[in-house]
């Protein structure tokens, strides 16, 4: 059975999209009894926010991993500003029946796991060996935005498509220009001195924008 909202929030699909949706949506929210669990998946559920992709992107990068952050930080640009345009432009109405007040953010796709799924995937194309972990951690943070009653089923789906596909396409176009962008990295080598440090922000940027341009154009 179908269940839809009023029409003046349904600009494209802003209703369940079926029976499954509803049911598995609210099966996974009857599983939270408000215990340890609740807790233990707000941290992971913040694991996928955008605050800590920009913590663990600036943390890949001073450790050392820089081809892997400034890639990753190329594919998390790109991954939010086409979620926040889906997010308009379907405009999907947060659930209101999971017991939580809904956020004024339209609820299609959810960007946590699109920010979980995008990460696993880029970490795993480079790092094969971490592949099991990160898909396991992406698929809690998407099942966490359910649990926590804060996303529809098919929101944490849309959001993990989006994800590795945006992912998988820009680390294809990485893998043509690698060469290219493992200079970038490498240069200039790591800051030894406190001004060198001062300057890494830009460093950064001007890196980014490097990558950026190679892969537009990795000839």
């Amino acid at each position: 059975m179908l269940l839809f909202l009023p029409p003046v929030h349904l600009p494209i699909a802003s209703a369940y999209l079926g029976g499954f949706d509803y049911d598995a949506t609210h099966f996974i929210r009857g599983l939270n009894n408000g215990g340890f669990l609740n807790t233990l998946f707000w941290w992971i559920t913040f694991t996928g926010s955008f605050t800590f992709m920009v913590l663990i992107t600036i943390a890949l990068y001073l450790a050392g991993a820089r081809k892997e952050a400034l890639v990753f930080a190329v594919i998390f640009i790109i991954t939010n500003a086409v979620g926040f345009g889906l997010k308009y432009a379907i405009a999907r109405p947060r659930p209101s029946d999971l017991g939580v007040k809904p956020e004024a953010e339209p609820s299609f796709p959810s960007a946590h796991t699109a920010n979980a799924f995008a990460f696993a995937t880029t970490l795993s194309s480079y790092h094969r060996k971490f592949t099991v972990a990160m898909f396991a951690w992406a698929l809690l943070v998407g099942f966490s935005r359910i649990y926590l009653g804060l996303h529809y089923f098919t929101d944490v789906i849309g959001g993990a498509i989006l994800g590795i596909v945006v992912s998988l396409v820009v680390t294809r176009a990485a893998k043509r220009a690698d060469e290219k962008i493992t200079r970038i990295a490498s240069t200039p080598p790591p800051p030894t001195t406190w001004q060198g440090v001062v300057k890494l922000p830009i460093v950064f940027i001007l890196q980014l924008l490097n990558v950026a341009y190679a892969l537009i154009k990795p000839a």
